[in-house]
């Protein structure tokens, strides 16, 4: 029996988050985690740190016409 060689691998996208969006990820993550064990393990899954939901939050952008 001859096997069909699968889909092609797909190509690693990188991209860097915004010091804003590293700040909300991290929260986010926190508040679903089960437990600290659980929160670490979510957080190196995705390339956060802990730290990136303990600083303050970058400023807001000015409002338009503001």
């Amino acid at each position: 029996m001859r096997r069909t060689a699968g889909p092609p691998p797909l190509k690693e996208t990188t991209f860097d988050l915004t010091p804003e969006q590293r700040y909300h990820g991290a929260r986010a993550v926190a508040s679903a985690a089960n437990d600290a064990d659980d929160c670490a393990l979510l957080l190196a899954v995705l390339g956060l740190e802990p730290a990136d939901g303990i600083a303050d939050p970058p400023p807001l952008p000015p409002r338009p016409g503001g």
